[in-house]
């Protein structure tokens, strides 16, 4: 009996709920689903409870992934890698393991990345990759070569008809893409794959060349080549290459290109964003036959291919017509199961994927060419490039080392202006030292007596032949607070003072009326 194998899902994007976690629950008998593994919270949360994964067996990172196989928490078979972004770093760590690995395409992004990771297959002594193109393990594809050969092969065109995502996913219902990262992890997961993709286009590469590169050619074309290469062999050979409409990204592409054994391949990819459906077919000629193959999306699980088969024979045209008893998919996964239990060679691995890309960036440098530009730059423009970077960093470092001698300068500025302050305050402190043992003591507490006022009530009254020369009827006014802070009259005093001499009497500083309404006041008459 086959063995179960233990499965960590790392990546719950599109691909791995559209195609591989709806596999590996119908496929309980051979697979189970050991852990999950996703950067977002939410999208990690919500896969896990739609498909089953306990609470402890789900991790944010691949790092979390090993420490638990290391500290022996988790047992673990293998891995599908279905990430977005970058898959090197990830891959070499499962394969330092001993875990192999089914990994979503592409590989990598360039032919140097990709090459790491065969040095280190190689090394292994023994293949520890394959990547994931369903439909090389459709029953349909495989019996291509049976009713036509390679050597009576006269041509293969094979045209995709490629929507928007919604006809390819709307049925499997993703869970949308989660933006719950830290905008500094996503922004240095942008700057990576920036850097991957520049690297694998080229350094003259623009951003629509880099966008056809990655949507067009290595998730689009990619897989056709791979179909190809599952029926037939390899490209060997590169004819012509086309697309349009220009300034389209992706637009449509048209590769024209030459078998081993000299059949000629036609293949074109349409990105149709808003066509009803996916469509797939592929046809073969031969001297004697005509074949037709058409293929289902990976995510259509419950769809299968067809292949017919059209010849004649004794004078009377026959057609054959098959389908395939399984998904591409599940095809896929049971080849999987055998790379793993007993070593079975994939049809695509590692030293597969080198190859396409290779063949993928010179399609793009033929477009690119045909465009009267280059992918890559003289040795003359990166040495002006490199001669441009380094005086911008020399014109950044003179501005910041400029801002920093405004500073100190600044800084020295106020220190002395601090230290002015502070001898002007010791200076006066040493001319007048009473000045501080002064506002130091207490002030002395003085207390006046204030003798009772006399009121005009108590006067005697005046004389009306002494009435002021103006003829004004106001009554003298008499300043009770000036009269009683004079010394008190003795008993010897000049008796004129008791009579209201004018002359004896202080004058009033104020010159203010008296109040007529005062009590005891009296108005003269005339």
């Amino acid at each position: 009996m086959p063995k179960t194998l233990n499965i960590a899902v790392i990546g719950a994007g599109t691909m791995a709920q559209a195609v591989h976690l709806p596999v590996l629950r119908r496929r309980w008998d051979r697979f189970t689903i050991a852990a999950l593994v996703d950067h977002s919270p939410r999208r990690r949360r919500e896969a896990s409870e739609v498909w089953g994964v306990a609470e402890e067996k789900r991790y944010e990172t691949v790092t979390d992934l090993l420490a638990a196989v290391r500290a022996r928490t988790l047992e673990l078979d293998a891995a599908v890698l279905s990430t977005d972004g970058l898959h090197a770093e990830d891959l070499l760590a499962l394969m330092r393991r001993g875990i192999r690995v089914l990994v979503e395409p592409p590989l990598g992004f360039s032919a140097a990345e990709v090459q790491n990771i065969l040095d280190f297959e190689r090394m292994t002594g023994r293949r520890m990759l394959m990547t994931a193109y369903p439909q090389q393990y459709d029953d349909s594809v495989t019996r291509m070569s049976e009713h036509i050969g390679v050597k009576d092969l006269r041509m293969v065109d094979h045209e995709v008809l490629m929507p928007a995502s919604q006809p390819l996913f709307g049925a499997a219902h993703v869970t949308t893409s989660s933006y719950d990262l830290p905008t500094e992890v996503r922004s240095k997961r942008r700057k990576d794959l920036q850097a991957a993709v520049e690297a694998g286009s080229g350094d003259a590469a623009t951003q629509r060349d880099r966008d056809l590169y990655v949507k067009g050619l290595l998730t689009g074309m990619a897989h056709q080549l791979a179909v190809t290469e599952a029926a037939y062999g390899p490209v060997t050979t590169l004819r012509m290459v086309r697309h349009w409409p220009k300034g389209v990204i992706p637009g449509s592409l048209e590769l024209l290109g030459e078998l081993e054994g000299g059949a000629q391949v036609r293949l074109v990819w349409h990105y149709l964003p808003f066509a009803p459906e996916y469509s797939e077919s592929v046809q073969v000629l031969s001297a004697r036959r005509r074949m037709r193959l058409d293929l289902p999306a990976p995510s259509h699980g419950d769809q299968r291919s067809s292949l017919s088969v059209r010849e004649k024979k004794s004078g009377v045209v026959q057609e054959t017509a098959t389908t395939a008893p399984k998904g591409s998919a599940e095809l896929m996964w049971e080849a999987f199961h055998a790379f793993v239990e007993k070593g079975t060679e994939p049809l695509s691995g590692t030293a597969e994927a080198l190859a396409q890309v290779e063949l993928l960036r010179e399609v793009l440098a033929s477009i690119v060419e045909a465009d009267g530009r280059r992918l890559d730059k003289t040795e003359e423009e990166r040495a002006a490039d490199a001669a441009e970077a380094a005086a911008k960093e020399a014109e950044k470092a003179e501005k910041e080392a400029a801002k920093e001698a405004e500073k100190a300068e600044r800084a020295a500025a106020a220190a002395a202006s601090d230290a002015e302050r502070s001898a002007d305050s010791d200076a006066a402190s040493a001319a007048d030292p009473s000045a501080d043992t002064a506002s130091a003591e207490p002030l002395p507490t003085v207390s006046i007596d204030r003798p009772a006022v006399e009121t005009l009530a108590d006067a005697p009254a005046a004389d009306p032949a002494e009435a002021p020369a103006d003829g004004g009827g106001g009554a003298p006014v008499v300043d009770a607070w000036s009269a009683s802070a004079q010394e008190p009259a003795s008993a010897d005093a000049d008796p004129s003072a008791a009579q209201g001499d004018p002359a004896a009497a202080p004058a009033d500083p104020t010159g203010a009326p008296a109040d007529p309404s005062a009590e005891g006041s009296e108005t003269p008459r005339d």
